[in-house]
């Protein structure tokens, strides 16, 4: 090849490669919200070390922002490092007041580390603000959602359905609704709705740890004990600090005798 037809080939090799190269250049960062709704994902996969590597550079970021504060928030309560999520949460209720979100992980927070009375407290909070939102909102499927899951966590059962149902009515079914549903129906043992919606829930993504948890306790109700023992393999698989993974191993252990 002589050397003005390789001179051209490579002229042209880079002329092809400008554009990808702008392109690659242009692509703008991540923003706070989105690492943090990531790291949300993999968090409810139980992917600890992975939510923790994408969330960490944002860390200092808490002080200042709601979303990045929730998701280091639950990050620290899934490593069980409670009094420190439960910080974080409270920081973030002074940068965000009116956000339903904060109390309610904070209530999630406060009931892995069995202050009860505190967590309830957390929830009812979670409600009030939920339901402020939802007054100036009606269509906020998200505030919606966090009322149900609230009510669900204060053992107002009926309540949370009905907030869960105009949820899903506007969200066209999101996963995580469908979860909380039919992690409610759990709750009430209403043991086939539940079997339903968690299923609905994992059809649509099947990073949610905890449906195959709720999902196997209402098996057992049904008596369908083999479709228990898949969903208990797979939950403590993925899932094998969680604090339901002791129960879960205990489960499979007298199944399988």
């Amino acid at each position: 090849m002589s050397r003005s037809i390789a001179a051209a080939s490579l002229a042209l090799a880079l002329a092809l490669l400008a554009p990808v190269a702008r392109a690659q250049q242009a692509a703008p960062a991540p923003s706070p919200a989105d690492v943090a709704r990531d790291a949300g994902k993999k968090l409810d996969a139980f992917e600890t070390k992975q939510a923790r590597a994408v969330l960490e550079p944002l860390s200092p970021q808490a002080a200042s922002n709601a979303d990045v504060a929730i998701a280091l928030g639950r990050l620290l309560e899934q490593e069980k490092k409670y009094d420190e999520s439960a910080a974080v949460l409270r920081k973030a209720a002074d940068v965000a007041p009116s956000d339903p979100r904060v109390p309610l992980w904070l209530g999630e927070t406060l009931l892995r580390a069995r202050k009860t009375a505190d967590a309830d407290a957390s929830f009812r909070r979670a409600v009030d603000l939920a339901g402020k939102a939802v007054a100036t909102r009606p269509a906020d499927a998200d505030a919606l959602l966090v009322q149900g899951t609230a009510l669900s966590r204060l053992r107002r059962y009926d309540e949370a359905v009905a907030a869960l149902e105009r949820a899903r009515g506007l969200d066209g079914g999101r996963p995580e609704t469908l979860y909380q549903m039919g992690a409610t129906r759990a709750f009430q043992q209403k043991w086939a709705d539940a079997v339903t919606l968690l299923s609905q829930s994992l059809e649509k993504d099947t990073g949610t740890a905890l449906a195959y948890y709720y999902r196997a306790l209402a098996h057992e109700k049904l008596g369908r004990k083999d479709l228990m023992i898949v969903d208990l393999d797979r939950f403590v698989k993925v899932a094998p600090t969680a604090p339901e993974a002791d129960r879960a191993r205990a489960l499979l252990a007298s199944a399988k005798r």
